[in-house]
């Protein structure tokens, strides 16, 4: 038999699947999401994103055309 680790495991229903292979789902599935995953910036979580303060449009302030 072939390493669990070579196998192919796309076509195989989950329901029909050995704990064997269900496993090597759940490790392939963990290292995807470690090598995906972005490191959090210092401070960020769980602060709202900042509004941008909008500023009114002055028509004077873009200067006269000719």
């Amino acid at each position: 038999m072939d390493d669990i680790r070579n196998r192919d495991l796309s076509e195989i229903p989950e329901s029909e699947m050995t704990a064997e292979e269900r496993g090597e789902l759940k490790r392939r599935f963990e290292e995807f999401v470690g090598l995906v995953r972005r490191p959090a910036v210092a401070g960020s979580l769980g602060k709202a994103p900042g509004q941008k303060k909008t500023k009114r449009w002055d028509p004077a302030t873009m200067g006269k055309r000719n």
